[in-house]
C-alpha cells in the first residue's frame, strides 16, 4: 500500500516482512518472490530505502547490520540489468562508476578547490551540476554559481549531498569542519583530503576506523592544469574509488598513487618544489642582469630554459645523460657545472627536500595528536599503493 512511484534506481534490502515482499515484487517483478523467500531471515527487523533518479528520499531511515550479508543470488538478473549494478549492494557487488556519475563537493573553494574544480568543467570530466562547494566569501561562492556549480556556506550541506568530499581547507581550520563532515558522514562516501601534512589517521579518528579517506599532495601548478599530484588511500577504499581520485586530480595535471609513508616525501620533492624552481629561475635571471641582459629578455630566457628543460625531460631520456648531451670538452656548460657542484648545488637541494619532508613529518605529528581522542588505540591500517 506505499506511494511508490518514478523510476527506482535501488534499493537498500533491509524491509521486513510483507512491506518486503510487494517492494521486491514491484521493482523486480520476474524475481521478486524468489528473493523475499531467500532474504527474509536476513531482513527481518530491517527497514527500506529507495533511491530514486534525480532525487534521493528515504522512507525509513533505520538501518541494520545484516545488510553487509547480502549478496546477489545467481539468477536474480533480470529485466532491470544484473544486480552488481545496484549501488546499494555491497561494494564487492557493485559496479565500478565512472567519475561523470558521482557527485563531488568541496568543502573550502580557494585557489587549489578552485583550480581542480574548473580543471574538471574544462576536461569535461564532469557536469557543473555534479559539483557542490562551499565558502565563507559569498563573492567566490557567486562564481562558483556562474560556472552553473551549486555553493552554499553550510559545510554540512555539501557533506550530506556529495558522494566524494575535497577537504581542501588550510590544516589549522581542520578542527572546524570536521564535525560538520561527521553529522553527515556514511560509510559509502569518499573524503578526499588536500589538507597538507595532514594524516589519513586524523580523518579516521572523527569518521570512524572504517571510514574510506584519500590523502592527496597536490601543487600549486595545479591551477594552470600542470599539477604533480600523489595520493595514497586508507584500507578500505576500493579500488574503483581510488581510480576516481586518479581521474580527479589527472583533470589538473599528472597524478601518481604512493605508499602513506611517503607522502611527505611527496611534500618535499613536489609539493613544496615549485618554489625551488622560482628560486632557480630567479636566480638565472639575476645572473643574466648581472652579466647586462635587460631584466624581462633574462626572465624570459630564463623561464623558457626551465619549461624547455624539463619538456626534455619528459621525452623519457635521463637527466644525467641530457646534461652530458650539453657539456663539450673543456667549454662553457661545464666550467659551469663544476662552479654549481663547487657551491654544492646537488647536496643543498637535497638538504631542501629532506627539510621540508622533516617538516611535513612534525606537522602530522602534530595534527594527529591534536586530533586524537582518549582511548584511541593508534592502530594503523596497511594503506594501499604502489
Amino acid at each position: 500500500d506505499l506511494p511508490i512511484s518514478g523510476s527506482i534506481q535501488f534499493l537498500t534490502w533491509v524491509s521486513p516482512g510483507r512491506v518486503q515482499a510487494r517492494l521486491l515484487d514491484l521493482v523486480f517483478p520476474f524475481t521478486g518472490e524468489m528473493l523475499a523467500r531467500q532474504t527474509r531471515m536476513l531482513l527481518n527487523g530491517c527497514s527500506a530505502r529507495l533511491m530514486r533518479v534525480g532525487q534521493r528520499s528515504a522512507l525509513v531511515s533505520q538501518a541494520h547490520s545484516d545488510i553487509t550479508r547480502i549478496r546477489p543470488f545467481p539468477d536474480f538478473d533480470g529485466f532491470y540489468g544484473p544486480a552488481s549494478s545496484l549501488p546499494g549492494m555491497p561494494p564487492a557487488c557493485r559496479t565500478q562508476r565512472q567519475l561523470k556519475d558521482v557527485r563531488i563537493g568541496f568543502i573550502g573553494w580557494g585557489s587549489m578547490a578552485q583550480a581542480i574544480s574548473l580543471g574538471l568543467l574544462r576536461e569535461a570530466a564532469t557536469a557543473p551540476e555534479q559539483i557542490m562547494v562551499s565558502g565563507r566569501r559569498e563573492e567566490a561562492l557567486d562564481e562558483a554559481r556562474k560556472e552553473g556549480m551549486e555553493a552554499s556556506t553550510s559545510n554540512r550541506s555539501v557533506a550530506e549531498w556529495a558522494d566524494i568530499v575535497v577537504v581542501a581547507v588550510k590544516p589549522q581550520m581542520l578542527d572546524s569542519v570536521l564535525p560538520d563532515i561527521a553529522a553527515a558522514w556514511q560509510e559509502d562516501k569518499l573524503l578526499v583530503s588536500v589538507c597538507a601534512g595532514v594524516s589519513i589517521d586524523t580523518f579516521l579518528q572523527k569518521l570512524g576506523e572504517n571510514a574510506k579517506v584519500v590523502r592527496t599532495m597536490p601543487n600549486t601548478p595545479c591551477m594552470i592544469g600542470e599539477a604533480a599530484t600523489a595520493y595514497s588511500g586508507s584500507s578500505q577504499c576500493e579500488d574503483w574509488e581510488l581510480q576516481l581520485v586518479d581521474d580527479l586530480f589527472s583533470a589538473v595535471g599528472k597524478v601518481h598513487q604512493v605508499p602513506e609513508h611517503l607522502m611527505n616525501a611527496v611534500t618535499g620533492v613536489s609539493g613544496s618544489g615549485p618554489a625551488y624552481i622560482y628560486m632557480l629561475i630567479q636566480a638565472l635571471s639575476d645572473a643574466g642582469v648581472h652579466s647586462g641582459l635587460p631584466r624581462d629578455v633574462s626572465l624570459s630566457l630564463a623561464t623558457q630554459t626551465v619549461v624547455g628543460a624539463a619538456k626534455m625531460v619528459q621525452t623519457g631520456t635521463h637527466p644525467a645523460l641530457l646534461k652530458e648531451s650539453v657539456t663539450s670538452p673543456g667549454g662553457t656548460t661545464i666550467a659551469g657545472v663544476k662552479a654549481l657542484e663547487m657551491g654544492g648545488f646537488n647536496a643543498t637541494v637535497m638538504q631542501a627536500v629532506h627539510a621540508a619532508k622533516t617538516r611535513s613529518e612534525e606537522l602530522s605529528q602534530l595534527q594527529t595528536t591534536a586530533q586524537k581522542p582518549r582511548g584511541w588505540t593508534g592502530a594503523r591500517r596497511a594503506r594501499r599503493g604502489h
